[in-house]
């Protein structure tokens, strides 16, 4: 394990999360600071493995767990623990993204499709369902919408064709996994969603999608 790249890539970290939390002590709403949180985070991870083993990774989330874990007790970070709603979400979202690169370890457009899956279609499902509301169901902590979840597809399918390209042969199975994760995503509350949605999507982009 390198000492060096682990500290700089844990200051960088930590410099996102800082800049975010002036954003918040600014004026910005805890739920706009901490869906910046959510995105600058997991899609980070996507470009990780170049830098960091999986060792590494793993400290990483250790020490980011901890973070988040001791904030929200001491009522601290607003910016991501202040919303106005129930969600452990923060405290699982680092175990999510290093199972995501854990899975995908060796294929690193897998590792990246599952942390981008995180880190756009899921806050974009968010923000859509939010928006437009519509049809939707209960799930425990919250509500999910039937416009949530279509965004979450088209987002997921947009990220898989940047990553992986958009033939004929690949369009289908790239839908059916995003269907897949969507489904997972409109039936989990309390921000647990974080916790599969990188592994699974891994798990597809190497089975379904061969990347």
């Amino acid at each position: 394990m390198r000492a060096l790249p682990l500290i700089l890539t844990a200051l960088g970290q930590a410099c996102v999360l800082g800049a975010i939390e002036v954003l918040g002590r600014r004026g910005l709403r805890p739920e706009l600071t901490r869906r910046l949180a959510h995105v600058a985070g997991a899609a980070s991870v996507a470009v990780l493995p170049v830098f960091l083993t999986l060792t590494e990774m793993g400290v990483l989330a250790v020490f980011f767990t901890g973070v988040l874990a001791w904030t929200r007790l001491r009522h601290q970070l607003d910016s991501v623990h202040a919303v106005q709603r129930p969600t452990v979400g923060a405290l699982v979202f680092p175990a999510g993204l290093l199972a995501g690169a854990w899975v995908g370890w060796g294929h690193p457009l897998a590792i990246a499709f599952g942390a981008l899956v995180l880190a756009l279609a899921d806050p974009c499902a968010a923000w859509v369902g939010l928006r437009f509301r519509g049809p939707g169901w209960r799930v425990p902590g919250g509500r999910k919408t039937l416009a949530g979840a279509a965004a979450f597809v088209v987002t997921t399918v947009l990220v898989g064709a940047v990553l992986a390209g958009l033939s004929s042969g690949r369009l289908p199975a790239l839908v059916a996994a995003a269907l897949l994760l969507a489904a997972v995503e409109a039936s989990v509350g309390y921000g647990l969603d974080n916790l599969p949605l990188p592994p699974l999507a891994s798990l597809l982009a190497t089975s379904w999608l061969g990347l």
